[in-house]
């Protein structure tokens, strides 16, 4: 396989043109990708618009500008997620109706957008397409995709950069892997059609001295969880493993008596193979990955909070390939030494060149990576492309298409807003200052 092209765009920002939403529109231009695209197509522009009291998640602006830049080329773009596993009692996003409240208290809404905001997989998330890998996948053989995502013409991953806590990392290949998932393909994907359960121990349960188990009771949406006064008794083969059970015993019980079975040797292959179905679903090269290595928490934006990060801010990394653009951010973030006040320092991972999310997690977080090789859904072997950006003002007219003082200037002549004041009134001018000249109106 040839080496892929990843177009990069620093992070840094110093004065106009410089912004990371401009600066996500000037990659994909420059990547020629919209020439694979033709005025009519549906482009479903995934993205992950973050838990409620979340604060990590990618800004409205940067993708609302992304989808203006469709429009322009004629085509008919709709900014999407799917529903999501409970995966802790307080999760927001399990119903599309509570999807789109989220995504509306987080700056997402047709109105802000320019564009529909589609949860893909439905009201539960049953709507959705099954997709066969004809045999390439490693461990999935069939994988459900959301049904709205998956009758889209063409695809944009808009994904941000960032560790998580199963899948050891979130990038390219987790936002359609996961994200394009329905609520079944979660439950296929993260094992439990196969079998996969939480672990279970029952001589930890405290029973009904612990103050969570009416919630722990609640959680389940098997309604398979019931609390004795000594322990639990567990529905084991109805358990689809959405983590919510072990979620709380553990992060808010402090208990552990059920814990998630988080093998990751399996569950990334895994994901890369939700994702290769996601990518069937597309002629070839209607897919783009856009990863945004911005804010690089240690944890996704499915929680309801965000730590602070562990490296600065990297840049943009874009590419057809999903496994290089993924393998580029690992490598760039791992380059970058750590900082202080992060789980980076916490877990001596401050030095540049340490593998900082393998130390945080302590494991190997790229699975992901090795399972889209192995399922011939692109390569590790990369190079990067630094896009140039465009400072000319035919290019400066386009996003600030307006000088706003040339409408101050009429208004002033009628009601200045200094009329007939006496401004030398209004205070002392400044030390150094001789000869002071006031403004008069």
């Amino acid at each position: 396989m040839a080496k892929a092209k990843i177009w990069f765009m620093d992070a840094r920002a110093r004065r106009f043109l410089e912004s990371m939403a401009i600066k996500g529109r000037e990659i994909l231009e420059y990547s020629g990708w919209l020439d694979n695209l033709k005025p009519g197509d549906i482009v479903a522009v995934k993205t992950h618009m973050g838990e409620a009291y979340n604060v990590g998640y990618l800004r409205p602006v940067i993708v609302r500008t992304l989808v203006d830049l469709l429009k322009e080329k004629g085509c008919k773009p709709f900014v999407t997620d799917t529903t999501t596993m409970p995966y802790h009692p307080w999760i927001s996003r399990t119903l599309a109706i509570d999807h789109l409240e989220t995504a509306n208290m987080n700056g997402f809404n047709h109105g802000t957008m320019g564009c529909p905001v589609i949860i893909a997989d439905g009201w539960l998330g049953t709507d959705d397409v099954v997709v066969d890998l004809e045999g390439r996948g490693t461990y999935l053989e069939k994988q459900f995709i959301s049904r709205a995502i998956a009758d889209a013409d063409a695809l944009l991953s808009l994904a941000h950069f960032k560790g998580h806590p199963a899948g050891g990392y979130g990038g390219a290949m987790k936002n359609i892997g996961v994200g394009g998932a329905s609520k079944r393909g979660k439950m296929n994907l993260h094992g439990a059609l196969a079998g996969d359960k939480p672990v279970f121990n029952l001589e930890l349960c405290p029973g009904r001295s612990c103050e969570w188990w009416e919630t722990c009771e609640a959680c389940c949406p098997e309604g398979g969880i019931k609390i004795t006064d000594s322990g639990f008794e567990i529905d084991e083969e109805n358990c689809v493993y959405c983590f919510s059970c072990a979620n709380l015993c553990v992060n808010m019980a402090g208990v552990g008596a059920i814990q998630r079975f988080d093998h990751l040797p399996a569950l990334g292959r895994r994901i890369a193979d939700s994702a290769l179905a996601a990518m069937m679903t597309k002629e070839p090269g209607k897919t783009f990955f856009m990863n945004f290595a911005i804010d690089i928490t240690p944890v996704c934006d499915c929680y309801g909070w965000t730590d602070t990060p562990i490296v600065n801010g990297l840049g943009i990394l874009a590419s057809l390939d999903p496994v290089a653009v993924d393998k580029a951010c690992i490598d760039m973030m791992n380059a970058a030494p750590g900082l202080t006040n992060s789980e980076a320092e916490d877990f001596e991972a401050l030095a540049p060149g340490t593998k900082k999310l393998n130390i945080i997690k302590g494991k190997d977080i790229e699975p992901q990576v090795y399972g889209g090789v192995e399922n011939g859904m692109g390569t590790t072997d990369y190079e990067i492309e630094e896009v140039p950006l465009n400072r000319s003002q035919q290019t400066i007219a386009k996003y600030y298409p307006e000088i706003r003082a040339r409408k101050l200037k009429p208004m002033y002549a009628e009601n200045h807003p200094l009329a007939g004041l006496d401004t030398a009134s209004f205070g002392k001018p400044t030390e150094g200052v001789e000869n002071p000249r006031h403004p008069k109106k």
